[in-house]
């Protein structure tokens, strides 16, 4: 991860650039450490609050996410944070969000965040695919893992394809935050990637699928696509576990591989 950098690390005219659409800077939270933003600090004026995420401009990877949060921003700020300004100077690009007064996900058994999770779930299955925007597909993103049958995880809805309890925020309801992989895919593909993380939280395979099942999209999926899914989670999570073994990566790997042996699915590249 990386150590974030304050607002005063920030060039002077990228800070003025950023008080232009913001208001006159009063101060700053830093938000935690970063996987991939060098910037994540909560910005305080007289008259609001809003999430900073930067990241230096010759990280092209980085950039080309943050490019991905913009352009998907309008067509999900329903469940999402609202963008409110994208200012690239300065040898910076920051995106600059609504703050939203919520929580992390609390994804154990019993949780009561989890019905919260159910209806934006619902809200998040039922965006169409954005007109004038390419987004990449699940069945492309994942045909390595899935092989011949990627098709079966294939559609024309919105997914974030990365939720995890640190990309849901919790308050009177569900938002989901850090778009850097919007994708067009099944309508159930995301309710399928908060059933991994469920696992990873505690709950049995079981559970997990029964809990999936309260989405109508994820119920109405067939057999075969969602041993499609768990098969290439399995596959991608062994891949990201063994290259960067971090505990939490190990963890989810192990709940992909708890779920694959409770649906009696292989690995995709053995079958």
């Amino acid at each position: 991860m990386n150590q974030r950098v304050s607002w005063q690390d920030l060039p002077a005219g990228l800070r003025r650039l950023i008080e232009a659409e913001a208001g006159v800077f009063v101060r700053a939270e830093q938000v935690g450490t970063g996987h991939n933003c060098l910037l994540g600090m909560i910005m305080h004026t007289a008259h609001d609050r809003y999430f900073l995420k930067g990241v230096p401009a010759d990280h092209k990877r980085a950039v080309w996410t943050q490019s991905n949060e913009a352009a998907i921003n309008p067509h999900v700020r329903h469940v999402s944070a609202p963008l409110i300004f994208h200012v690239a100077a300065d040898g910076w690009d920051v995106l600059g969000f609504q703050y939203l007064d919520g929580r992390h996900a609390d994804l154990s058994p019993g949780s009561p965040d989890l019905l919260k999770i159910t209806s934006g779930l619902q809200a998040l299955a039922s965006i169409p695919a954005p007109d004038g925007l390419s987004l990449r597909t699940a069945d492309d993103r994942w045909r390595d893992y899935a092989g011949d049958h990627a098709h079966l995880l294939a559609g024309t809805t919105v997914a974030h394809t990365d939720l995890h309890r640190h990309n849901i925020l919790i308050d009177s309801s569900a938002k989901f935050i850090d778009w850097a992989w919007p994708t067009l895919a099944a309508p159930w593909f995301d309710t399928a990637c908060v059933g991994l993380q469920l696992i990873q939280a505690g709950h049995t395979p079981k559970d997990a699928e029964l809990w999936c099942q309260n989405s109508p999209e994820f119920a109405a999926a067939t057999d075969e696509a969602v041993s499609t899914f768990v098969a290439a989670a399995r596959s991608l999570w062994a891949e990201i576990s063994a290259a960067d073994p971090q505990q939490w990566k190990i963890e989810v790997a192990e709940a992909a591989r708890a779920w694959a042996e409770y649906r009696g699915v292989q690995r995709s590249a053995d079958s």
